[in-house]
């Protein structure tokens, strides 16, 4: 029996390193032919898995020091390099011309669902984010409405969550935190900052899930996320039914989910009503909206709480920026004067290029394929992708890459942007390609927004923050994990207006 078990065992193992070592042979053949070449590897100490490197990004995250420790690996190791995540094959790049392949170029060779949907289907199911092909092209439709023109343009819901948001901050420049209170401006009441701890709490347990990888596998039975994700669906079920009773005044009035009716003789896109609408089962309405939602939750608010990180750190760019907001003088604030403001586009603009709420994007190799440098010893040569391999988009670290930005890349120098915008192959916090970010007008045009009101109400903005580095906290998204904490200086002279 014991020698059966053996030729049994020996069996397995041959079969392993054959089907290894024509892996291995066919990868080489391909690279020969397709002139590539490998690029640098990183030294594991654990080659099976590469622990050492998952537990260095772990400690890097503890510490709120991931891009650091990310630029510092590709500073020693080059700036395409490969690695081993769980096993599998993973392309670590910040060139700008590999980004392009990936996100562009050979956009159809990539794609999430493989890695995204298996990890994160307990919580957010089917959706734009999760899934590829027919479905997320069907799911990227429902949302492109949001971000029509005549959405971006209508500042008046808008305008009722920034007066909530200004009536909470402190006229007596006493301290204040702006990135929690930037995240409660829609509902800031016991239920939605309960709701908040929740969204925040899953949000971490789904980057986790995430940065596991294929280990999820052994972790079926994740209990905690999936309460987590039963507060949030029962959440969102509720508003879907609110949704539902009120869907003949929805159709023809601006309502929201308490059902307060406000007839502004125009529609506005509301993406539950067309999914309604359209019969879609709840589970799905939920899916959608899910996916929608939760990525980019505080996208918007972090990103205002970026530029306001920087400009209390920077008295010289806030008097500059309020100085041209008060050229408006007590004009309306509407999308055409915003649009007028060019050093806001700046601030706006280099806040993103340093502090973007994005992470870094991960793509799964749909098909076999080749990026167009970083392999060699020089590391100009193509590099071979095989199907099943990953590529890790670096943005944030090309965004900071001296070669690219100058010797000050690491300032916050809103004047570097007084030529206009740059090539979207070198700055693209909103991603790029097919899957670019929908909200990227609408966010630049409601920040622009509530900066102008708050310029108008308070002509100073002092850092009360006794750290002065940016400190990440990293979930799905990207924040201060200080927040923001500030003085506001009233204004002697001006009375801030409304819209």
């Amino acid at each position: 029996m014991a020698s059966v078990v053996a030729i049994g065992l020996g069996a397995l193992l041959a079969v392993l390193v054959v089907g290894k070592t024509a892996s291995y042979l066919t990868f080489r053949y391909r690279c020969y032919q397709d002139g590539c070449q490998p690029p640098p590897r990183y030294p594991h100490k654990d080659p099976i898995f590469g622990l050492d490197l998952f537990l260095a990004h772990r400690e890097a995250s503890k510490n709120g020091k991931i891009l650091a420790t990310e630029q510092d690996l590709f500073a020693r190791y080059g700036k395409t390099y490969e690695c081993n995540s769980w096993g599998s094959r993973l392309v670590q790049t910040m060139q700008p011309e590999n980004i392009h392949a990936v996100l562009v170029g050979s956009f159809d060779k990539f794609g999430v669902q493989a890695k995204r949907l298996r990890v994160a289907k307990p919580f957010l199911g089917p959706g734009v984010f999760t899934t590829d092909g027919p479905y997320w092209q069907h799911s990227r439709e429902l949302i492109k409405p949001m971000f029509a023109r005549a959405q971006i343009t209508d500042l008046d819901v808008l305008q009722i969550h920034v007066d909530r948001f200004m009536s909470k901050l402190p006229l007596d420049g006493s301290t204040v935190e702006l990135q929690s209170l930037l995240k409660l401006m829609e509902k800031p009441n016991e239920e939605s900052s309960e709701l908040l701890k929740t969204l925040t709490a899953a949000l971490r347990r789904l980057g986790l899930r995430l940065a596991l990888g294929r280990l999820v596998t052994l972790f079926p039975w994740d209990r905690t996320f999936a309460k987590l994700a039963s507060k949030v669906h029962a959440v969102v079920d509720k508003s879907i039914d609110d949704a539902l009773s009120l869907k003949g005044e929805r159709m023809t009035n601006s309502v929201d989910f308490k059902g307060n009716i406000k007839d502004t003789g125009r529609k506005r896109y509301i993406i539950v009503d067309q999914l309604i609408k359209s019969n879609t089962p709840k589970d799905e309405i939920r899916n959608q909206l899910l996916n929608i939602f939760l990525p980019a939750r505080d996208a918007a608010c972090i990103a205002l709480s970026g530029v306001l990180f920087h400009l209390a750190r920077h008295p010289d760019v806030w008097n500059k920026l309020r100085a041209e907001v008060l050229t408006l003088e007590n004009k309306e604030v509407n999308y055409n004067n915003l649009q007028s403001l060019t050093y806001m586009k700046a601030v706006l603009n280099e806040s993103l290029r340093l502090t973007s709420p994005a992470n870094p994007i991960r793509r799964y190799a749909l098909s076999s394929t080749t990026l167009p440098t970083g392999g060699g010893p020089n590391g100009t040569s193509p590099i071979y992708i095989r199907a099943g391999d990953l590529v890790t988009i670096n943005f944030p670290a090309m965004q900071r890459d001296p070669s690219i930005w100058g010797p000050d890349a690491e300032d916050f120098r809103p004047e570097r942007w007084a030529s206009g915008q740059p090539s979207s192959a070198i700055y693209l916090p909103y991603s790029a390609g097919p899957r670019i970010c929908p909200g990227k007008q609408m966010t630049q045009t409601e920040n622009a927004y509530t900066l102008v009101r708050l310029m108008r109400k308070f002509e100073g903005l002092e850092n009360r923050d006794l750290c002065w580095e940016y400190v990440e906290e990293s979930r799905l998204t990207k924040e201060s994990r200080n927040g923001v904490l500030v003085g506001l200086i009233p204004s002697g002279g001006v009375v801030e207006g409304g819209s």
